[in-house]
């Protein structure tokens, strides 16, 4: 912890050295966002004990940019947690408190039996651009997914769709190098460093050809598997397709290979309703899980994205009206035999341009070796954004 708190230093004299430096050579303009949350929810499981939490979440957009070639981001997360979660979850604090980063950059700044106060630097990064060269360094998110719920593409950052408060999703410590051969061509070369020191590098070429996006990328994941993977996007007729694979082979030869493979597709009718079906198959997964809550904190690889072999998403949406949208998904997991499945219906109504309010119901429900688990969580949301 004490040689991550060197590394948090040393990033910040950097940062502040090269904020000084643009005072220097000119006037750099500061553009901050972000927006504050309040969002109350209930949480009923058979056999358990009924939650009612409360969280507060504020994010806060920096960014500093004193010429067209370079740039410098900040995005600070605070999150102030009260409840029985937190009261009957005595590692909830620690589990807060952990970045799987290789600089620590999460500080819980209070707690007791029924709160936390926790404060995580999510994004800081340098970007540079020299023509067609582009290089991120720091904290970031590299985005090679083409799907929307599991994406076995997104080696270095992949994330939980049930998570639906964290929009920004989860990021990566390292470095990010982009060579724009063309406006249809473009290589990529990441390297990623995480807390435990594990590097997880990838090269990628994209390219455009007959309305199609592709891409190929090759590498090593966390120093113990071997990398290949390719995904594509465009469409049949109106309609979207699109999917993504990644093939691991361990280093040492001692675990099975593992194929992850999503395919999707979408479409819009006339009325702007979308429906959307997504297929996930993980070689590695059975179906042995009973906690709902491993769906959302535990997606740190792209070897977890579900936790099951086969799963699958429906979902439909619609703009009611210009300031009210609703939308209905399910998941269902180890196909053909439909017994877990997820069910989130939403609804967001915008009270006008810097606020809205959503609601947003869970239902989990998971039968495994008798035992029959069925957990239902409810949400009210109200955002403002400045």
């Amino acid at each position: 912890m004490i040689k991550k708190n060197i590394k948090f230093i040393l990033v910040l004299i950097f940062m502040m050295a090269s904020l000084f430096l643009g005072d220097v050579y000119g006037q750099a303009p500061f553009q901050v966002s972000g927006y504050v949350t309040e969002m109350p929810s209930y949480t009923w499981q058979r056999k358990s004990d009924k939650l009612w939490d409360n969280l507060i979440h504020n994010r806060i957009h920096l960014n500093y940019s004193n010429n067209e070639y370079s740039s410098i981001r900040i995005e600070v997360r605070n999150r102030f947690f009260l409840g029985e979660t937190v009261r009957h979850t005595p590692l909830y604090k620690f589990y807060l408190n952990n970045d799987p980063g290789w600089v620590d950059m999460s500080f819980n700044w209070g707690s007791s039996k029924s709160f936390v106060v926790n404060t995580v630097i999510d994004r800081l990064s340098y970007e540079r651009s020299w023509g067609k060269w582009q290089l991120e360094a720091g904290r970031q998110r590299v985005s090679w997914s083409k799907s929307l719920v599991w994406n076995p593409n997104d080696v270095f950052n992949s994330y939980s769709y049930f998570d639906f408060d964290y929009e920004e999703r989860p990021r990566m410590d390292g470095l990010h190098l982009t060579y724009d051969v063309d406006d249809e061509q473009r290589f990529e070369a990441v390297l990623k460093v995480d807390g435990s020191a594990k590097v997880t590098s990838a090269l990628l070429y994209g390219f455009s050809k007959a309305g199609y996006d592709f891409q190929l990328l090759a590498g090593q994941m966390n120093q113990e598997d071997y990398l290949l993977g390719a995904g594509w996007s465009g469409s049949v007729a109106d309609a979207g397709f699109y999917g993504e694979l990644s093939f691991l082979s361990p280093i040492n030869q001692k675990n099975d290979d593992i194929l992850v493979l999503s395919v999707g597709s979408n479409y819009t009718f006339h009325q702007s309703l979308t429906v959307r079906g997504e297929y996930l198959y993980s070689s590695n997964l059975n179906s042995s899980f009973e906690d709902f809550g491993s769906l959302i904190f535990y997606t740190s690889s792209i070897k977890k994205l579900s936790v099951t072999e086969h799963s699958y998403m429906l979902s439909v949406g619609c703009p009611v009206t210009p300031s009210l949208d609703v939308s209905l998904a399910y998941v269902g997991f180890s196909f053909p035999v439909l017994k877990s499945f997820y069910v989130s219906p939403a609804i967001e109504y915008s009270l006008n341009e810097q606020l809205s309010l959503s609601g947003i119901f869970q239902l989990y429900s998971h039968e495994w070796e008798g035992s029959d688990v069925l957990q239902i969580s409810s949400f009210v949301r109200l955002k403002l954004f400045f």
